[in-house]
């Protein structure tokens, strides 16, 4: 049996009820820890994924978010708290990886943004 497409989500609590108020039709996986992201990557038919890279421990960071997603070309679409220098040096580095699309918590969040973003992101990878 295979599951259903989704868009995996490793957020905080806060951020996934937004994007559930954002998109409610869209269906959503909500991962744990950056163990479950992986192995959700490896094992379902991912459509992009929404992380919060502030939630992966950093000696998994990198090598994590450079795989995610590769295998089907799904998008990854960070989701993150306002700027702080720690995760100024996070943003960064993902950007680094090129990944380039971004949603800031509370700032542009909003459900006609996320739905742009996700948009551009689904759209750009295929």
């Amino acid at each position: 049996m295979t599951a259903d497409p989704s868009i995996g989500v490793l957020v905080t609590q806060a951020m996934e009820r937004r994007l559930r108020r954002a998109l409610p039709s869209v269906p959503f996986t909500t991962l744990k820890d950056w163990l479950e992201l992986a192995f959700f990557d490896l094992e379902s038919p991912a459509v992009a994924f929404i992380v919060d890279p502030t939630l992966l421990p950093a000696e998994h960071r990198t090598q994590t978010m450079r795989r995610l997603g590769a295998r089907r070309h799904a998008p990854v679409i960070l989701y993150s708290q306002v700027m702080t220098p720690e995760g100024a040096g996070i943003m960064l580095e993902m950007g680094q990886l090129g990944i380039r699309h971004v949603i800031f918590f509370d700032i542009d969040d909003d459900r006609e943004a996320v739905r742009s973003v996700l948009a551009s992101a689904v759209l750009r990878e295929r």
